[in-house]
């Protein structure tokens, strides 16, 4: 049974798509541009039936999942590094500060020209859009640390290295996590932009390819594609997230 928060979280969609099917019903927008709901849907089916859907989107998503990974793998150290060296911070934070407002999407191109079409493009721009976030909201976790849990920590002889990972790590872990999940939205848009800039292949390249060719129910249907993948996504990470802070929330509501 769907509860009242189910409906609230729904109602919007609905109230979207039933302004949609008025819109092409009283043909405000000429449909060749803005297809109704009903043809969107009938190209959403086919494009699942015929696998290419599904096909496309699972090279955009082992693109999206790459980068992000290879974003946390080198982002999370580098801000621990920042947050703990003076040195080590002083040569990296002007590359941060300089590139961090830097579009993304706009060294495709770049990269295309070094790497040529496929994945290492599209995984590099995602790599390079997934860093950043990861790398600015661990470096303000670690400095948030409260100087008590330091002191602590010191006093019960615990190693420079140990506490790095045991008590700066760990109350880092909510902004990392927030960085994560911004870096998780940068890196279907990235992706879905090298595909659509330089690649054969993936759910931006299909996107891309019947907003060409004209045919605007299935560019719209296989959006929806995407929309939902990464919806699902988000989705996922956040009960991640929620699983693995459940000792924070624990620790807050015993202060409160």
């Amino acid at each position: 049974m769907i509860s009242f928060g189910g409906l609230a979280r729904i109602l919007p969609l609905v109230l979207l798509v039933i302004l949609w099917q008025l819109i092409t019903g009283f043909q405000f927008v000429n449909q060749e541009f803005l297809p109704s709901p009903e043809s969107v849907a009938a190209a959403f089916v086919d494009l699942a039936r015929s696998g290419d859907a599904i096909t496309n989107l699972s090279v955009t998503i082992f693109r999206a999942i790459c980068g992000l990974v290879l974003g946390g793998v080198v982002g999370i150290p580098i801000g621990l590094l920042m947050a703990r060296s003076k040195r080590f911070r002083a040569y990296v934070t002007p590359i941060v500060g300089g590139t961090y407002s830097l579009p993304k999407a706009a060294i495709i191109p770049l990269l295309m020209l070094w790497f040529g079409i496929g994945n290492v493009t599209a995984i590099s721009a995602v790599f390079l859009a997934c860093l950043l976030p990861l790398i600015v909201n661990t470096f303000h976790g670690v400095t948030a640390t409260p100087k008590v849990l330091i002191w602590s920590a010191a006093a019960l002889g615990t190693s420079e290295q140990k506490m790095l990972w045991l008590v700066f790590f760990r109350h880092a872990l909510p902004d990392v996590f927030t960085g994560l999940r911004m870096a998780l939205g940068f890196s279907f848009v990235l992706a879905i932009s090298a595909e659509m800039i330089a690649s054969t292949n993936g759910i931006g390249k299909l996107i891309f390819m019947y907003g060409e060719n004209g045919t605007y129910s299935y560019m719209f249907a296989a959006i929806i594609f995407i929309v939902v993948v990464a919806f699902l996504a988000d989705r996922a990470l956040l009960a991640v997230t929620n699983y693995s802070l459940r000792w924070h929330d624990w620790s807050v509501s015993q202060h409160e």
